[in-house]
Parts: structure tokens; C-alpha cells; sequence
């Protein structure tokens, strides 16, 4: 009898390949791509950088990359990008400091100017229509395959991703009911592994005098 994850494998392998073709524009990578082409694409299609700091770190609270940035290195940089849902360029209004405006949050860390993580935030509950559009988006040719429970524990990940693309290269995890978050493998692993070192070397200090 055939697992469960091999039938979720399989429906995505289908949907993917009758709606890929419609997509066609979008076949460039996102998580592995230069800033400059990113912010290209995203500026022209009326998105803007969030440059107030304040309005920033209000955005940032309880971002899960946050505890990770330290393990980066020095070239490493968060960006946050705000989209309306329609392309408009958005209006002052929609850039308040207490809440966000009606559309999307994209986070991006970079390392060397490279796109590594990508946070995608949508102002209400994430339609499965939007979200299986972004996996497509992000698929790069190939497919998503829904990680089984067995998988989930032996894989090491910093953000304990729930998806993994087919060619192994990019990861994700749907966050809550209103965003879904994309990692390179290779950064997920390795900043699991980097933590947990990190951790390792505190605890003696942190118990110090018990």
C-alpha cells in the first residue's frame, strides 16, 4: 500500500503540469537569484523597500530567520518589500507603522547580494489558489513533494520546513494561515547545525553555579 506522501507527490506532480505552462513568465528563480534582478522585476511591478526603520522592525517581530542572521556572516542583509494585491503603487496610507497595508510582505535575506530565504506575508488569510501559485513560481522546472512525518525527523532544518522541491535544492514551510516561507536546502541545514553547535557551546556557561 502507498504511503500517503506518495499520493501528495503525485497530485502536485499533476497540478504542477497542467498549470506550469501558464507560468511560463516566471521561470526565473527566486530563492538563488541576484537582487538587483529581484527588486527589477518587483519594483516594476509597483512594489516598493521598506526604508523606515521603526515601520521595519514592526514588520520583522517574530520573523522566524531573525535568530539566525548572527550565524550569516557579514554579507548578509534582510530586505522587506511591500506589494498591493493589484500592482498599484501603494499609497501613504498603506504604509502605516501598526499594521500592515491590504497586499503582500515579502521578505528576502541575501548573502553576497543572493537571494537565500524569502518570507512571503499576506495581509489575510493566504488563498490556496495565491499559495500554490507561489510553489509554482518557485518550482524552477521542477516539483514539490510533501514531506512524511519519518522524513521530518531525520531531516535536519532550522525552520523544520514542511515541503521540499524535487531536485533537493529548496525547502519550504507554510507559516500560519497567511504566509509561507521558502530556504535553500543548504542554508536550512546548515544553520540548523550552526545553532545547535552554538547551543552546545553556551550550555555550560548558562549553568553555570547551579
Amino acid at each position: 500500500m502507498k504511503s500517503p506522501g506518495f499520493y501528495s507527490a503525485i497530485r502536485f506532480f499533476l497540478f504542477f503540469c497542467l498549470i506550469a505552462p501558464c507560468f511560463a513568465n516566471f521561470a526565473d528563480a527566486r530563492v538563488g537569484e541576484r537582487r538587483e534582478s529581484l527588486e527589477r522585476r518587483l519594483l516594476n511591478a509597483g512594489g516598493i523597500v521598506y526604508r523606515d526603520e521603526v515601520l521595519r522592525q514592526n514588520r520583522q517581530r517574530g520573523m522566524p530567520y531573525l535568530r539566525y542572521m548572527e550565524f550569516l556572516g557579514n554579507s548578509a542583509e534582510v530586505r522587506i518589500y511591500f506589494k498591493t494585491a493589484d500592482g498599484r503603487s501603494p499609497t501613504s496610507s498603506e504604509l502605516d507603522e501598526r499594521r500592515m497595508g491590504a497586499g503582500w510582505d515579502l521578505h528576502v535575506v541575501y548573502v553576497s547580494g543572493i537571494s537565500v530565504l524569502e518570507i512571503y506575508k499576506r495581509s489575510q488569510a493566504l488563498s490556496e489558489h495565491e499559495r500554490n501559485h507561489l510553489l509554482v513560481q518557485m518550482s524552477q522546472g521542477s516539483f514539490w513533494r510533501v514531506l512524511e512525518q519519518s522524513e521530518k525527523g531525520e531531516m535536519v532544518s532550522a525552520f523544520g520546513v514542511d515541503m521540499i522541491r524535487d531536485d533537493a535544492s529548496v525547502r519550504s514551510k507554510k507559516l500560519g494561515n497567511d504566509a509561507i516561507l521558502f530556504v535553500e536546502s543548504d542554508i536550512d541545514e546548515s544553520l540548523a547545525e550552526l545553532s545547535e553547535s552554538d547551543l552546545q557551546k553556551k550550555a555550560p556557561v548558562s549553568v553555570q553555579g547551579f
